[in-house]
């Protein structure tokens, strides 16, 4: 009986470390953002420079942005309400973005991009100069 014990202890121990060492990584990625949606024009090493756009009080501000070719453009929506960020032309789209998700689109051809949420039609549209 004491054998089997010793047996079932060590089996544990054995268990118990293999757990441990599969739970801790150092290389472990970054968890992601809830509510953020993917974006596949936003890589790993995003542009630099850029531009911000916080959606609050049902407004996008700024209205409008200026930015050169290559560069992103990143949303945050900060209303307790969902938002998108929609071009008028479907270049792009954020689809829905809850309280305190993000959106950033990298912006490659020169131009004057106009975009509204598509949820509250009643919001203003907003503008972003690529140059």
């Amino acid at each position: 009986m004491k054998k089997y014990i010793l047996g079932i202890s060590f089996m544990v121990a054995v268990i118990v470390m293999g757990i441990a060492a599969c739970s801790k990584s150092g290389s472990d990625p970054a968890p992601s953002t809830p509510n953020t949606p993917t974006n596949p024009n936003n890589p790993s090493n995003p542009a630099t420079g850029g531009a911000s756009v916080t959606i609050s009080g049902f407004a996008f501000s700024p209205a409008s942005v200026t930015i050169k070719a290559g560069e992103a453009v990143k949303w945050t929506n900060s209303d307790a309400a969902p938002h998108t960020a929609t071009d008028v032309n479907g270049s792009f789209d954020s689809g829905t973005l809850n309280q305190s998700a993000t959106y950033s689109h990298i912006f490659a051809t020169a131009g004057t991009y106009t975009y509204k949420c598509i949820i509250h039609s009643t919001m203003a549209t907003a503008t972003v100069v690529v140059q």
